[in-house]
């Protein structure tokens, strides 16, 4: 066999493989929704109509004697006792000039600790899906953060609810979680699975509960980050 004809085998397998891993990578495309990380920045329109999101449920409302549970739910600012995940909610509303709307289930959650915590377990555990009370039209926004406290390294049931009652089809969804040492436990991936046509970002805001006096430098930045600002 001479050169010219080892070359040309060559360059065919080259060719071969090259076809193969085209293929492969366009088959795992599955459904519609194109995910975003923090490696495509500037893929967010900073002037679309926008909507920020949010479950929070603080434990407390009264600024004496807090319990510290009620203090690890819960930030004070200016007086006024807001949930974790309320007050980034707000930052991220007047940092991107967003509409802003809090989920509130139709019959509310306990605020005593372990009361809310077994009726999170009961709701994970039996799948179930709270009614809301007061549904959004989201119709009109082309740019959505949904906020949400980390429950057992997953979604908030109610979330689940808002993402089932909706379209998200050709919107963008920016996910936002406070937690207690999870991170965002994989829960923009779930999201991403959920919304097939939306374009969710994976590269989501997560601030830890003891953290939150520098939530609204670490808010700027992430934005920054996303491409937002």
């Amino acid at each position: 066999m001479n050169k010219k004809t080892i070359t040309g085998i060559i360059i065919a397998l080259i060719i071969i493989v090259i076809i193969g891993v085209v293929y492969f990578a366009s088959s795992q495309g599955g459904g519609e929704n194109r995910v975003l990380d923090n490696q495509t920045p500037n893929k967010i329109d900073g002037n679309a109509k926008s909507l920020v999101v949010y479950f929070s449920v603080p434990e407390t409302d009264d600024l004496d004697n807090m319990t510290q549970d009620e203090e690890n739910s819960t930030v004070v600012v200016d007086g006024e006792v807001l949930g974790n995940t309320e007050y980034v909610a707000r930052l991220i509303s007047e940092q991107t000039d967003s509409d802003l709307f809090r989920l509130e289930p139709v019959t509310p959650y306990p605020t005593n600790h372990e009361d809310l915590l077994r009726k999170a377990q009961e709701e994970m555990q039996n799948d179930e899906r709270p009614e809301i009370k007061d549904p959004i039209d989201i119709s009109e926004y082309e740019t959505i953060y949904i906020g949400y406290p980390v429950w057992n390294a997953d979604l908030p049931p109610i979330i689940n609810t808002f993402l089932e009652n909706n379209d998200f089809d050709g919107k963008t969804v920016i996910p936002f979680c406070t937690h207690g040492g999870s991170g965002l436990a994989g829960t923009p991936s779930t999201i991403a699975e959920k919304l097939d046509n939306a374009d969710v970002i994976l590269n989501g805001f997560e601030l830890y509960r003891s953290d939150m006096e520098s939530a609204p430098e670490e808010v700027d930045s992430w934005l920054s980050d996303i491409g937002v600002k």
